[in-house]
């Protein structure tokens, strides 16, 4: 556990709603969960990062900036969920001739630049110059999955422009069979099959299935689905086996995508991340990880820390000690947010309420002195520190949602 008194005599085995108040007040004098747009509804990966920074964490994430949105939409906070999908959406309409390319001649597939970009300027809209894995499935499908349940709740309707536009993603899928298509995958690293990417999109197309509103082939969207259900009811609770078994990117087809439908794979994937990949300090991505490994900022040069090393992922792994992985803030709220669920689903099961507490203190430590969410923690000189990716959206979100479902909790333990 990190050595950090800012929470610390907060931080308790038992809460009541006072000493939750008390938590909470800390937390917003510290301003610790504000997280605010760039522009056309967006957030940065990193708020702290100025608009040219070489971490390149100033710039928007799909991905990211769907787990925010979700957050503040959970959290009742629906005028900037919506926002950032409106915003999400004017950038998918500059990539229309992307979606039109592939979905014309799948074979341009094989070269990432060519698919819809994931990653761009918030300010413009535009595509950014430097080379990326932009093969990610998972984003794609967590952006289709968001905005059909902001549609099917009613919070955004569709337009016929976003029809026009997120017809695409489903011809896309399709185009590429998303189900057997090696992906970057979360972790925007080599390419494999991964079951994170299978079942975001999944996801999505089972939330545009249900869009009463959306006139679509609901046959052949049946068929996509079961595609991909199939890939994961023979793989699951592995991500891409066999070249990687446990990631701490299948809790996302937990929460927020709910895309598990029976409890023995759900908790064989909550057991697995936390049998293999928790830390003292935070949770890693995946075992070999050598992204933030032990003294990161020796071994490569700022403009490299955070570049794209999906084709040369060897080298970077062999700076890697064992057991030296950066453990991450992401995870702990998130797994918090999993438990609490399952205890608002189900109150008998107090077990599900005690790891909730258990995965929040956890998230709470994790908080540096002047209260930010960091993105991870890795070693420098023997000595866990935060990197430079402080405060990160994305934990600030997971971890705002996470203090929301205590509340929550705690009320229905009364």
């Amino acid at each position: 556990m990190l050595e950090n008194g800012l929470l610390r005599h907060l931080i308790a085995e038992h809460y009541t709603p006072e000493s939750l108040r008390a938590i909470r007040e800390v937390l917003a004098q510290h301003r610790a969960h504000e997280i605010h747009s760039v522009a056309h509804g967006l957030f940065a990966a990193s708020p702290s990062q100025s608009r040219d920074s070489i971490t390149g964490y100033q710039n928007v994430w799909v991905r990211d900036n769907v787990m925010v949105a979700n957050s503040f939409r959970m959290r009742g906070e629906l005028a900037s969920a919506i926002a950032c999908m409106q915003g999400l959406t004017q950038f998918f309409a500059t990539q229309i001739p992307r979606f039109r390319e592939i979905i014309r001649d799948p074979f341009l597939k094989e070269d990432a630049s060519r698919r819809p970009h994931i990653r761009f300027a918030a300010q413009t809209l535009a595509e950014l110059p430097e080379p990326w894995p932009h093969a990610q499935n998972d984003a794609l499908g967590q952006a289709l999955w968001f905005r059909f349940a902001l549609a099917n709740s009613g919070a955004m309707p569709m337009t016929q422009t976003d029809v026009e536009i997120f017809q695409l993603f489903s011809e896309y899928f399709a185009a590429i069979e998303y189900w057997r298509d090696e992906d970057s995958g979360a972790w925007e690293e080599g390419l494999k099959i991964n079951n994170s990417s299978v079942g975001a999109v999944v996801a999505g197309l089972e939330e545009m299935k249900k869009c009463a509103g959306f006139n679509s082939d609901r046959e052949r969207l049946g068929e996509l689905i079961a595609a991909g259900r199939e890939r994961l009811n023979h793989t699951l609770p592995f991500e891409a086996p066999p070249e990687r078994l446990v990631d701490s990117a299948l809790l996302l087809l937990i929460h927020p995508l709910d895309v598990i439908r029976d409890g023995k794979t759900e908790n064989a994937i909550l057991n697995l991340v936390q049998a293999r990949l928790k830390g003292d300090v935070g949770i890693k991505r995946y075992v070999g990880d050598s992204y933030f490994c032990q003294d990161y900022d020796e071994w490569f040069r700022p403009e490299e820390m955070s570049a794209d090393f999906s084709e040369h992922l060897d080298f970077r792994d062999a700076h890697l000690q064992p057991n030296c992985e950066a453990q991450w803030c992401i995870f702990d709220p998130l797994l918090s947010i999993i438990y609490g669920q399952r205890f608002h689903a189900d109150r008998s099961r107090t077990d599900d309420f005690q790891k909730q507490v258990h995965c929040f203190n956890r998230s709470l430590a994790q908080l540096t002195a002047a209260g930010e969410c960091p993105e991870l923690y890795f070693l420098k000189n023997g000595r866990y520190i935060p990197n430079a990716h402080t405060p990160l959206a994305w934990t600030q979100a997971n971890q705002a949602l996470a203090l929301h479902l205590m509340e929550q909790s705690l009320r229905e333990t009364r």
